[in-house]
């Protein structure tokens, strides 16, 4: 079969507006205690090619077909990675951990989203 990144991939940028080939993604990450079983969830880092100062986090639920991110301006995440909440039952109860660039005060700091939204929970 295919590897997550290249079905996120595929998956994301047929719908993608413009030109597809101009956005990237990359580090797929998914919750550990689906390797090798079925699985929904993949978390990607993502960047567009035409964009300065346009990278994020990309969420594809490859079953449903569906998309979630995060993005800010002048912020550079680098490959998420996925903790369970302990005791979980859902395949996206945890939260994603990142550090960030900041390139406006050049500093990096620790992202932690909830992964089920991407709702950014502390830096």
């Amino acid at each position: 079969g295919l590897s997550a990144v290249i079905v996120a991939k595929q998956w994301y940028q047929r719908r993608v507006r413009g030109n597809p080939k101009k956005l990237q993604v990359e580090f797929p990450y998914i919750n550990d205690a689906y390797r090798g079983l079925p699985y929904c969830y993949v978390y990607l880092q993502v960047w567009d090619m035409d964009a300065y100062n346009a990278m994020g986090l990309l969420k594809v639920d490859m079953c449903k077909e569906t998309s979630i991110g995060w993005q800010e301006i002048n912020k550079f995440p680098v490959e998420p990675v996925f903790a369970a909440r302990p005791g979980s039952t859902e395949e996206d109860d945890g939260i994603i951990m990142s550090p960030v660039l900041d390139s406006t005060s050049n500093t990096t700091s620790l992202y932690i989203w909830d992964a089920m939204n991407l709702e950014v929970l502390a830096i």
